[in-house]
């Protein structure tokens, strides 16, 4: 959800048309279990579920524009029409089915996918899907097939011709190595509604409901309006590595089935570990989000994860490291911000030097080569940075967007180790000519140094907004002029009045000590 979110907030911030959904998978066997299990209804059941993805959505700070679920209303119309068109093309037809299903995955297994092994609590023999490596059991029922056959060439030739539909490069190849190396099976597409009763009918069969796959992705039309709208953006999908063969086989070769343009991209991303295993309470490895944004900030574990995101990897979660980072952004911006706005300096007569003058100008006037050399540097990589980073952004690639912001910190701060602006006071016995360079040289430190700061918090604010709204705000920069035309130096000189730092007083976000039980 950060990923989606974070490319999500810098569409909007580039003036982009962007609608971003996100939400629950709610029917399925498994469901069905746990409900049963804890003895609530599977609606109420996922009810509850829901609002936990909402409430953990909401502590993130994650803006997305629809929370769908599949047990919407207009949902079970989409998914519905969607079979009824996919039936009407051919591509439905009803069989008999054995094969190995696992109830984790709600998946059939075929004999190459399956290994024994030994329950490790129980000791017990059991087979295993080798690629999930959850159980599953033998079972032969009447269903709805889905002819995917048919359509294994097709999908393999449209992959094929569009290189960057799956990102990142691995997982492209996994998919063209899955439809050249075997023959996909056809699909089944429904169960037994014996077996399985929390699910949505096939239509004009009550005896089925339809696989819990086949109504799940569909959710990406019901959020687009289908059936009842008569045109279909290109949709993005961020998706989990476990489930890449649903989204990059099963929903392609659906939608060419039900004559549908299928997705722009579909970006794939790991898994997070804890000490390079993957979390389980009985290992006592698990991190809570929750309690990591209570004490941190959720924009904390925002920066974080988007520092560490390695889309072709497994992240490993380490609360240290998290603590160690946030200290880094204090250490590199929000002392940053201490530094220009200093008592020492004059933060209006600095702005308004700049907006009356030429920077090049100015820099002449000073007639310090080496000086102006720094200062230009610096402005120009900031005013590329929208630039260089909204590739990575847009391609999900966020540590290395997170990565160039932070580099940008130590630059903009040795402006004040090398030319010690402090030092630059008029003197009684300086004449007019020292003077005026004096505070000529001071105020393009403060201009560069402070200009240079609003910018990046403006480019921040897609990854950690509240810290960015934060910093922001003790500049008094205008709410309005917080978009992308003012991600430029000297794009707005209408903030930092009265902002200079009184004595005693803190930038709003201090550093904090990992707990002792870490």
């Amino acid at each position: 959800m950060t990923l989606a979110d974070v490319r999500n907030r810098w569409c909007k911030f580039n003036n982009r048309d962007t609608f971003f959904t996100t939400g629950t998978d709610e029917h399925g066997l498994k469901v069905q279990n746990a409900a049963e299990k804890a003895a609530i209804e599977p609606k109420l059941f996922c009810d509850g579920l829901a609002d936990k993805f909402k409430e953990l959505a909401k502590l993130g700070d994650i803006k997305y524009d629809r929370f769908i679920r599949t047990t919407d209303v207009d949902h079970y119309a989409a998914v519905n029409h969607f079979w009824n068109t996919v039936n009407d093309n051919g591509y439905i037809y009803k069989g008999q089915h054995s094969g190995w299903y696992s109830v984790s995955d709600e998946t059939f297994y075929t004999e190459s996918d399956i290994v024994e092994s030994i329950d490790e609590k129980t000791g017990k023999k059991m087979m295993i899907a080798k690629e999930t490596m959850n159980e599953v059991i033998f079972q032969t029922e009447e269903n709805y097939f889905f002819k995917l056959s048919k359509l294994q060439k097709n999908i393999l030739d449209y992959i094929k011709s569009n290189p960057k539909f799956i990102k990142p490069q691995k997982y492209y190849d996994f998919i063209i190595h899955e439809l050249e190396s075997r023959e996909l099976p056809d699909l089944s597409v429904s169960r037994p509604s014996s077996r399985l009763q929390w699910g949505i009918p096939v239509p004009n069969d009550d005896n089925q409901k339809i696989y819990v796959w086949f109504d799940a992705l569909v959710n990406y039309l019901t959020s687009e309006g289908y059936p009842n709208a008569k045109e279909f953006p290109k949709p993005t999908h961020l998706v989990g590595k476990d489930i890449i063969k649903f989204h990059c086989i099963y929903w392609p070769a659906f939608l060419m089935a039900a004559n549908i343009q299928l997705p722009e991209q579909v970006f794939v991303h790991g898994h997070w570990l804890m000490g390079g295993r993957k979390m389980s309470k009985s290992r006592g490895n698990v991190a809570d989000p929750i309690e990591i944004s209570n004490y941190y900030g959720s924009d904390s574990l925002r920066l974080f994860m988007m520092r560490y995101s390695v889309l072709d990897t497994d992240g490993d979660y380490n609360e240290k490291t998290l603590n160690a980072l946030r200290s880094e952004f204090i250490d590199k911006f929000c002392n940053l911000m201490i530094r220009s706005l200093s008592k020492n300096f004059s933060i209006e007569r600095a702005l308004g030097r700049l907006q009356s003058n030429k920077l090049e100008t100015l820099l002449n006037e000073v007639n310090d080569e080496e000086f102006k050399n720094s200062i230009l540097s610096v402005q120009l990589q900031i005013n590329n940075l929208k630039n260089d980073i909204d590739d990575d952004i847009t391609n999900f690639d966020m540590y290395k967007a997170t990565h160039k912001l932070f580099s940008m910190g130590p630059q903009i701060n040795s402006l004040f180790d090398i030319y010690e602006p402090w030092k630059l006071k008029v003197k009684k016995d300086d004449d007019e000519m020292t003077k005026h360079h004096k505070q000529l040289k001071q105020d393009i430190i403060i201009f560069t140094a402070l200009d240079s700061l609003r910018v990046l918090l403006l480019l921040f604010q897609s990854i950690i907004p509240q810290y960015s709204k934060m910093l922001l705000d003790r500049l008094d920069v205008d709410s309005k002029k917080r978009t992308v035309e003012y991600a430029t130096i000297a794009s707005d000189f209408t903030y930092g009045k009265n902002t200079t730092f009184k004595k005693g007083e803190k930038v709003p976000l201090t550093k904090l000590e990992v707990p002792s039980t870490v």
